[in-house]
This record gives structure tokens, C-alpha cells and sequence, in this order.
């Protein structure tokens, strides 16, 4: 029996173990640096220290963030805070991630083979003998004070890609702010008062947020979403009034929420639309990586509009509007549910460029910014938030030198550090060291076929053909283009998640199960690629997926969440009022604003105060100010909007229910050309029936109307208001 290091406790690894050690074929030894396992997501309910919160959802559903051989929906949820069994969300949060991989690692992974506290500082290549019989790799580890050394035949590295915040250093010449301005990496992000520490008034200050990839949209949106939460909840301060997220980018990018239009009037969750099989083109699967022509940049921009609902102009912000001609750069993307309404609204500032400098001069803090051969200066920084990603040279420091020379190591190279072959997995001139995961946005499926692959590998099967994207010249051409930021270079060189799933089932002989789905149908999900004796899991699994995506596309599932979200932000508002006593007929005009808040109680996800404000006109010419608030909720496990009313003498607090809007089906919407919800309230005697018509274009809502009828004995009118988005910047 051949024996296995395993460097790292994070998914990969655990994948990685449960793959070699179900082979029958391998010793497993897993060695973790920390005294828990999961990774990134080495985090429970309390954790405040880790390069996540613990609320933080996945970018993607939990079909994708998952391996084949453990359900969700058999995961423990209990919420220690709550006392009571979390509802399982499509995208899960980080300290249920944690709980999945617990269970995935009680179930699969004996605790004897892990090695916690532990970490290796140095690998390096044992002299051969003369027949090869002895084994390849001298691994070096410390425990505590004790440090010891032990042979393996193999070494297989998962520790992570995204293993240490890049240095500000390396983004930004010189950083020298004035006395109490905070400098974080987006990671150590949780709070404002991460940012504000001190209890002293911030008003009008501006919080620096650098990074224009997908951290950052994520870290400006998380702030932004807690300055607003600060000043229109129930306990607001007016400590943060003013102030403002200044996010300086160095190309447009797209912001993608959690749920984006399928067809006209059916919405599903983002990775259901970015791996669709149905958008792939006859024929065999054919994968892809590395730097894209003009017209797969092109193909990509036109695609990303298609889901965003245009060019972004109507967001106000010029950084962010996409590029028109020929000449666009590749496409990057942030996955945030409310980025691109608070840039909408104001409260985050977009800004083209790079920071080159942070000083402190007589007025505070400033900031000084380059656009091309355009400079520009930020002034009134409060703190900087930098989200300029992280460097993988920490995963690496510990192989020896002759080893990182023979991987073709390059220190400087932060995103491809390594030259590897077979998805990503290993280089010939080191046949029996492995990589999981390490190239920048690894998948849990990639990561678990990975593993396979490297398990009949090192099993004696033959290498699968060389793919031409990852030939060594092409490599190294491609590795010299991301350091010179060429415009060919993708967000994420090795994005292509489906292709590399079919790519490598091919190679282990898995056929994709495909149960109720036709053959070209849905999205890739590890489940539908069974391995012998998981059958039953990665049946259940894949019954589950395709219920959810007839779910979405029959019935409306998740409507309600893309309309809330499209809710967000300034409206201006026009009624017409229509009463069978004429002293209360008339009109309206104003503006409506619906502002995120953190929600006020723990069965709602989201929530929104609405406020409205205007001069109503009767029809007899008299004019007088007119006010109303609602609280808009919305609560994932019934998919259900409702709104409620507030408190009459404290408009932040919620009162009671108002009603909740049932939307008509995907197939009734495309008749009617929008969204169509409708509610019922009873007041005493009197019904108020309403209809909602929101002609939702991709995620974007220019415009919508609500329709009260209201009939009673007190009261008979219709009112009808239009809804149209206005920018803080008319």
C-alpha cells in the first residue's frame, strides 16, 4: 500500500482524503496548520476572526457548492444562537458550510488520519534508489514545539489558493494616512466599527475601498449595506450620516446577484444560468481557458448585458458602464444581491482608475487615484477597506527549491503561480506531487474530480491527452499577459466549470446522470457525475435539482426575490386617486425610496423601510404634504414579499401585516409583458385588493405600478401609482 501526504483540512482535502482512501489503495495522512478543519470555512456561529463572517453566504447555490456524496438537506443546521434548526438557504452561509463539511468529514474521513495543529515547513524530494522502491517525499512538520519528519510516496497539496490577504504594498506606492484612519483587508470586515473603532462622529466621511474584482464589489456592497442599515433601523445613529463608499476601479464590472433571469419572467440562481448545457453548441463538450479572443470578449459582454438588463449606463456611474465597439476588455464580474443599487443610489461612489498614494495633508486624509494619464484626489477618507485579493506564495513556501524550480514557481506571479497540467492537477517533471484547487475561483466539483483524477493517476492509468490550453509555451505566454494586465486575460483564466467536469468524467469513464433531465438540460452539479456507491446520494441530489429548476421555471420560484431586490433604492412617484366621494380624489407626486436595513426579525432574510413623501393635489385644487412608511420583508424559506406596517409613533418599528404578494406564473407574466403579484388586505370592514406590475428587464426595473381597489362601507376609491427610477445623481 502506497503512502499519501495531504497538505491542508479545507474542502480539497477532505475531498482529496475520502477519494484515496476509498480506493483501498492509499495510507492517507492529512496534516492542517489549524486546530479545525474547513479552510476558508473553518468557522462557527461566533467566529469574528476569520477571513469570513460567518453569515457570509456562498457566491454560489449549494447544488455547486457541494460534492456528490453528501445531500444539504441532511446537514445539521442548529443554531446554537437561536435554539432552533436553521432553514437550509440556496446559498448557504459560511457557518453552515462549516457544519457540511463536519458531517462530510464524520462520515468519510477517519479522525485518526487528520492531523490538526500541524503544519509542514518544508518538503523536499528523497534520494532514489537504485530500483525506485523507496518512497519520494521527506515531509518535515512541527507541532507545537515538537518537529518531525516522515517519508511518503506521495505529496498532494490543498492549501489553498486564496491562503494570505495580498500585501496593500504591492497595489498602492505609498500608504500613510492621518492619525486614526483604519487600513483593512476586506477580509478582517465584519462591522463599521472595523472600520470606525472609535465612538467620535463620522459624518461625511468617505470609507476608500480598493479592489475592482469580485471582493471588492462584495466588501463595498457588505459596507454599504451596514451604513444604510446604521441610519434607517430601529436603533439608528446619526453617527454615520453622510458618509459613503468611494470604490476606485481599474475597468468596469458587472454585478451579478444571487438569482438572475432564466427566460422572460423565470428567475434562477446564478450558476444555474452560468452553466446552463443548454447554451452549449452540438456535439461533444468542448472546455476552454486561458486568454479569450475578441469575439468570445465580445460574446461575454453581450451575455453579461443580457443578464444585467444593458450597458449599466442606467446606474449613473460612467466607471461602471460597459464598453461599446469592438474593443472590450474581458468582462469581470462581482456576484453581490445589491451592489449595483447603491451605486444606483449614491451611497456607493464608483471611480475609475487605481490609488497610487494615500496621504494625510492639512485637511485630512487624502487619496490620489490615476485614470490613464488622468489624476485625480479623493478627499475626507475616513478608512480604507483594500479587497486586492489574496497571494497563494503562502501554500507554497514549504516545497523545497529544487521542487519550486521544476514547477516553473514564479514569486511574482499571483495568479498563476505554477505551471500545471491535467486540469490544474500536476506537472510531469514531478509526477508524484498533486494540486486541488490551486488556480483562482476553484470549484468543490473541479476539486473533487481533481482528486480522481489524481487517485487513478497515481493508480497507474495513463494521462488524458494534453489539452492545448494547457501546454507549458502557452502557459508561460498566458502567465506574461497577466503580469503586463493584457486585455485578453479573463477574470478567471480556468472558469470553465462545465467543460472541465465533462472533460475529466470523460477521462474517468463517469457518465453524467442525467435522470429527468434531457440531455442537454440544467446545469452540472457534482451529483450528476456518480462514482459506484454513492448512487442513492447523487440520486436524491439530482431529484432535488431538477424539482428546483421546474420549480423556477413552471411556477415562479425565487420571482419574488428578484423583484425585491429590484426594489431597492429612489423612485419618483406619481398617484392618481379615484374616489366615489370627490373631496378625496386627486393626485400625487413625490418620491419614494425604499432604504436596506438589517432585518428586524429572524424569520426574514432581507428587509427594506419604505418612505414616501409628496404633495397630494385634491380635486378641487387644495394641496397639502403627505408621508407614509412600510417595512418591505422578504423570507427565502417561503419565498414570500410582504409588506407591513410600521408603528405610528415609531416609524422605524414594525407594527403588523399589511399583506403578502402572490405572484402569477412565469407563463401568465410573459402574456401580461411583466411581473405580476397580487394582495388582499381586510381593514374592518373594508377590502383593499392589489395588483403589483413590474416589467422587469433582466435584474433591472426602470419603472412599475401598484394598484390599490379598495371597497368597503367607509371607503371606495382606486389608486393607482407609477413608480420610475430616479438616480441621486438627476
Amino acid at each position: 500500500m502506497k503512502s499519501i501526504c495531504i497538505i491542508g483540512a479545507g474542502p480539497g482535502g477532505l475531498v482529496a482524503a475520502k477519494t484515496f482512501l476509498q480506493s483501498g489503495q492509499f495510507a492517507v495522512s492529512v496534516y492542517e496548520k489549524k486546530d479545525r478543519l474547513g479552510g476558508i470555512w473553518a468557522i462557527d456561529e461566533s467566529t469574528s476572526n476569520g477571513y469570513l463572517s460567518p453569515q457570509t453566504p456562498t457566491n454560489l447555490s449549494r447544488f455547486t457548492v457541494a460534492f456528490s456524496d453528501l445531500d444539504w438537506r441532511s446537514v445539521d443546521l442548529y443554531s446554537k444562537h437561536d435554539g432552533r434548526t436553521a432553514k437550509l438557504p440556496m446559498f448557504p452561509k459560511a457557518w453552515h458550510v462549516n457544519r457540511y463539511l463536519q458531517m462530510y468529514q464524520q462520515r468519510f474521513v477517519p479522525e485518526s488520519v487528520l492531523h490538526f495543529n500541524t503544519k509542514v515547513i518544508k518538503a523536499e524530494r528523497a534520494k532514489q534508489s537504485a530500483d525506485g522502491s523507496n518512497p519520494s517525499w521527506r515531509i518535515t512538520s512541527k507541532t507545537g514545539s515538537r518537529t518531525e519528519t516522515k517519508s511518503y510516496d506521495y505529496l498532494l497539496v490543498s492549501s489553498g489558493f486564496f491562503s494570505r490577504p495580498r500585501p496593500l504594498a504591492q497595489s498602492v506606492h505609498r500608504a500613510t494616512p492621518g492619525p486614526g484612519v483604519q487600513i483593512i483587508h476586506s477580509s478582517e470586515f465584519k462591522t463599521l466599527t472595523d472600520v470606525f473603532p472609535t465612538a467620535s462622529q463620522k459624518q461625511g466621511k468617505s470609507i476608500l475601498l480598493i479592489g475592482g474584482a469580485n471582493s471588492g464589489g462584495e466588501a463595498a456592497a457588505a459596507v454599504a449595506a451596514q451604513l444604510s442599515s446604521a441610519l434607517w433601523s430601529p436603533d439608528s445613529s446619526e453617527r454615520y450620516e453622510g458618509c459613503k463608499v468611494v470604490h476606485v476601479v481599474p475597468r468596469p464590472l458587472y454585478a451579478l446577484p444571487p438569482f438572475v433571469e432564466y427566460e422572460k419572467g423565470a428567475y434562477v440562481p446564478i450558476d444555474f444560468k452560468l452553466y446552463d448545457y443548454s447554451r452549449r453548441p452540438p456535439g461533444p463538450i468542448q472546455s476552454n481557458a486561458g486568454k479569450q479572443p475578441l469575439e468570445v470578449r465580445n460574446m461575454i459582454h453581450g451575455f453579461l448585458q443580457g443578464v444585467v438588463g444593458g450597458d449599466q449606463m442606467d446606474l449613473g456611474s460612467g466607471a461602471l458602464q460597459a464598453p461599446s465597439g469592438d474593443n472590450k476588455a474581458s468582462a469581470y464580474v462581482a456576484l453581490s444581491e445589491s451592489y449595483s443599487e447603491y451605486v444606483r443610489s449614491g451611497l456607493i461612489e464608483v471611480v475609475s482608475g487605481r490609488v497610487e498614494s494615500i496621504d494625510c495633508d492639512d485637511t485630512g486624509t487624502i487619496a490620489r487615484t490615476r485614470h490613464g494619464n488622468d489624476l485625480s484626489t479623493l478627499e475626507d477618507v475616513g478608512a480604507v477597506v483594500y479587497a486586492t485579493g489574496y497571494t497563494p506564495s503562502a501554500a507554497l513556501d514549504f516545497l523545497a527549491d529544487d521542487v519550486k524550480h521544476a514547477l516553473s514557481y514564479d514569486t511574482s506571479s499571483m495568479r498563476m503561480p505554477l505551471i500545471l497540467e491535467q486540469w490544474q492537477t500536476s506537472n510531469r517533471e514531478v509526477p508524484d506531487i498533486g494540486f486541488l484547487g490551486f488556480y483562482e475561483g476553484p470549484y468543490w466539483g473541479i476539486m473533487e474530480m481533481q482528486s480522481r483524477v489524481l487517485c487513478q493517476r497515481w493508480l497507474g492509468r495513463e494521462q488524458a491527452s494534453q489539452r492545448p490550453f494547457e501546454e507549458r509555451d502557452r502557459l508561460l505566454e498566458l502567465r506574461a499577459a497577466m503580469q503586463a494586465k493584457g486585455e485578453d486575460v479573463p477574470q478567471f483564466w480556468f472558469g470553465d466549470y462545465l467543460g472541465y467536469m465533462e472533460d475529466m468524467a470523460d477521462y474517468l469513464a463517469l457518465r453524467r446522470n442525467d435522470q429527468e433531465f434531457k440531455e442537454r438540460e440544467g446545469c452540472p452539479t457534482p451529483a450528476r457525475f456518480a462514482v459506484e456507491g454513492d448512487d442513492d446520494v447523487n440520486s436524491n441530489t439530482v431529484k432535488d435539482l431538477h424539482f428546483l429548476w421546474q420549480d423556477c421555471i413552471e411556477n415562479g420560484r425565487f420571482v419574488s426575490r428578484a423583484a425585491f431586490r429590484a426594489l431597492q433604492g429612489s423612485w419618483r412617484i406619481s398617484r392618481r386617486i379615484s374616489s366615489q366621494d370627490p373631496n378625496f380624489s386627486g393626485t400625487l407626486e413625490g418620491q419614494a425610496d425604499f432604504h436596506s436595513r438589517l432585518p428586524t426579525a429572524d424569520d426574514f432574510d432581507f428587509e427594506y423601510l419604505y418612505i414616501e413623501k409628496g404633495t397630494f393635489t385634491s380635486s378641487n385644487g387644495l394641496q397639502m404634504q403627505a408621508s407614509r412608511r412600510y417595512v418591505y420583508r422578504y423570507c427565502e424559506a417561503k419565498d414570500q414579499l410582504s409588506v407591513w406596517f410600521v408603528k405610528p409613533n415609531a416609524d422605524l418599528e414594525v407594527d403588523y401585516l399589511f399583506h403578502d404578494l402572490h405572484f402569477s406564473p412565469p407563463a401568465e407574466s410573459r402574456e401580461q409583458g411583466a411581473c405580476v403579484a397580487r394582495a388582499d388586505h381586510l381593514c374592518v370592514q373594508d377590502m383593499y385588493s392589489t395588483k403589483y406590475t413590474l416589467p422587469l428587464k433582466g435584474i433591472w426595473l426602470p419603472r412599475f405600478e401598484v394598484e390599490h381597489v379598495v371597497k368597503g362601507p367607509a371607503k371606495s376609491y382606486v389608486a393607482t401609482t407609477e413608480f420610475t427610477r430616479v438616480s441621486q445623481r438627476q
